[in-house]
C-alpha cells in the first residue's frame, strides 16, 4: 500500500481552544451556539430518574399464580418466567416450576438452532445497537446523534436522555433550545432534516419514526407530540434512515430485518425492497438520487439502482461489515471502510465505455492506507486503525475520518474529476485532551447563510466544537 495515501501525510492543525468554540478561528462562528450537553445531561442522571414502579413493593404472602402474573404485567414473559423458576417458587409449587423449565428449555434449544442458522438474529439488545452505530460508543456517549437544516441555520442534537435539542443562531447561554421529547422517542440512533422543507425533522429509534413539525413553535421551550409516528413491526429498531433529495421518500434500515423499507410519509405508505441475506445497518442516498448504498450486519452489501425496478448490485467485503461510507457530493464516487481492516475503498459510478454500463465497470479500489501511527515520539497518542465515521463536505475538497480505538480525527484532501478522484495528506484534530474522541460529526451543508466547510464535532466530553476548513 506504499502508494496509497496514508495518515503519515497528515500533520497537526494546531491545538482548540477552550470554551468549544472552534479549532480554526473564523468570525462566522462566533455566531454558532455554544453546546456542552454533559452540562444538560447531568441534571437528569441515572440516579436522579424516578420509577414508580419502585416506591411499591410486593406482598410477601402473594400466591404463585399472583406472583406470576404480577411478573408478566411488570416485565412480560420472560420475568414471568424466571419467577416460576426461582426458589420460593419451586418450594410452594414444584410442578409450576418444572413444567416452566421444559419451556426455557424449549426456547433455549430454539433459539441456538436459530443462532446458528442465522447468526445475524442474536439478541437484539443495547450492545447489539451500539455495535453497528456510527457513532463511537454510542452507549455512553452524551451525544448520539447530530444533523443540520439542509437549507437554515438549524442543528438537531439527540442526547443519551432521548431528547431532541434545536439549536439556532446567536444563541447565548441565556437562551435554550427548543426540546422535543416523548416516550415513544427511546434509544435513538439517526434522524434527518426533511429536505425542502423548513420544519420537519425524523427520528429513528427503538420505537419507530418519531415525525416531528416545529412549525411555530421556535419560541416555545418543550414540544412532547410528534406529529406522526411509523413504524413496522419487523423493521425496529431504526438504526439509520436518508432522506431522498426531494424529501418525497424516505428509507429506512434496521439491524432485525434484511429489508429496506421505502416510506412516503405524506400518504402513510410504505413498501419493502427485498433481499436474501443479513439485515441492514447502513443506508446513505446519493446527493443525485440515483443510488442508495445499503450496508448490512455481514459482508454482503449493495448499492440499489433507484429506478422503477430497483435493481442492486452485489459486493463482499474481504471480512467484517461496512462501518461507515459516503458518497461525493457530484454522487459519482461512493467511499466506504470495513470494520475489518484499516483500509479506505471507493467505487466509481462514471460509465467508462460507450453503451450499457454494468457491474463489472464499477470496480471496488483501495485508496487511503489507515493503519494506525504514531503521533508523538513516545508512541503513546496514536491515529488511525479501522474507520469509525466518515464525512465528505459539500465542496468535495475534504474528507474527514474518525477511528474506532483511536482518538485524533484525519482530514484528507480530495480532488475530484470526472473520471477520477484523488485523496492527498491533509491535517488531524484533536480534543481538549489525549482522552477525548469524536462520538459524532458532520458536515454543515451549503446555503445561502454558510458558503464555507464547517465540520460539526460532538466530542466524548460533550461538548461541540466547529471547525471551518479553507
Amino acid at each position: 500500500m506504499a502508494s496509497l495515501s496514508n495518515l503519515k501525510q497528515c500533520h497537526k492543525f494546531c491545538s482548540p481552544t477552550s470554551g468549544g468554540r472552534n479549532f480554526n478561528y473564523v468570525a462566522e462562528l462566533d455566531n454558532y451556539p455554544f453546546i456542552n450537553l454533559r452540562i444538560e445531561l447531568s441534571s437528569t442522571t441515572t440516579a436522579q430518574r424516578f420509577n414508580v414502579a419502585q416506591s411499591f413493593l410486593p406482598d410477601e404472602n402473594e400466591s404463585v399464580p399472583k406472583r406470576i402474573s404480577r411478573a408478566f404485567f411488570d416485565g412480560g414473559f420472560s420475568d414471568s418466567l424466571a419467577e416460576a423458576r426461582n426458589d420460593k417458587t419451586r418450594k410452594e409449587m414444584p410442578m409450576v416450576s418444572r413444567t416452566a423449565d421444559v419451556i426455557a428449555r424449549l426456547i433455549e434449544r430454539y433459539n441456538a438452532l436459530q443462532l446458528n442458522l442465522c447468526p445475524h438474529k442474536g439478541e437484539l439488545n443495547v450492545e447489539r445497537i451500539a455495535q453497528f452505530s456510527e457513532t463511537r460508543d454510542w452507549i455512553n456517549s452524551p451525544i448520539r446523534c447530530i444533523a443540520w437544516h439542509c437549507h437554515q441555520f438549524k442543528l438537531a442534537v439527540a442526547g443519551a436522555d432521548d431528547v431532541l435539542r434545536i439549536y439556532t443562531k446567536r444563541m447565548d447561554n441565556n437562551v435554550q433550545p427548543l426540546v422535543l421529547k416523548n416516550p415513544s422517542q427511546t434509544q435513538i440512533n439517526s434522524m434527518a432534516w426533511r429536505p425542502l422543507c423548513a420544519f420537519e425533522i425524523v427520528v429513528g429509534c427503538q420505537q419507530g419514526l418519531c415525525f416531528w413539525n416545529i412549525d411555530g413553535h421556535l419560541h416555545l421551550g418543550r414540544i412532547s407530540n410528534p406529529s406522526q409516528l411509523f413504524r413496522h413491526p419487523n423493521n425496529l429498531p431504526i438504526n439509520t434512515l436518508q432522506w431522498q433529495r426531494d424529501g418525497a421518500l424516505l428509507a429506512t434500515s434496521s439491524i432485525a430485518d434484511p429489508n429496506i423499507l421505502i416510506w412516503q410519509p405524506d400518504n402513510g405508505t410504505m413498501y419493502p425492497l427485498r433481499r436474501i441475506g443479513p439485515p441492514g445497518s447502513l443506508l446513505k442516498w446519493s446527493p443525485d438520487n440515483e443510488w442508495l448504498f445499503a450496508g448490512s450486519v455481514g459482508r454482503v452489501f449493495r448499492v440499489w439502482k433507484c429506478n422503477e425496478s430497483w435493481t442492486a448490485d452485489r459486493w463482499v467485503c474481504n471480512g467484517g461489515n461496512v462501518q461507515a461510507a459516503c458518497w461525493s457530493p457530484c454522487g459519482r464516487f461512493l467511499l466506504f471502510a470495513s470494520t475489518a481492516e484499516p483500509v479506505l475503498y471507493r467505487i466509481q459510478f462514471v460509465q467508462l465505455h460507450l453503451g450499457a454500463s454494468n457491474s463489472d465497470d464499477k470496480e471496488v479500489v483501495a485508496v487511503a492506507d489507515l493503519n494506525a501511527i504514531a503521533l508523538d515520539s513516545n508512541n503513546q497518542n496514536l491515529i488511525g486503525g479501522t474507520v469509525q465515521q466518515l464525512a465528505w463536505d459539500p465542496n468535495g475538497k475534504f474528507l474527514a475520518i474518525s477511528f474506532r480505538s483511536t482518538n485524533a480525527i484525519a482530514v484528507f484532501r480530495t480532488f475530484i474529476q470526472k473520471f477520477d478522484l484523488q485523496i492527498s495528506g491533509g491535517y488531524y484534530l484533536v480534543g481538549d485532551t489525549p482522552a477525548e474522541y469524536a462520538s459524532y460529526m458532520c458536515f454543515q451543508p451549503l446555503n445561502r447563510d454558510n458558503n464555507r466547510a464547517v465540520l460539526a464535532i460532538g466530542w466524548s466530553s460533550g461538548r461541540m466544537q466547529f471547525h471551518a476548513l479553507d
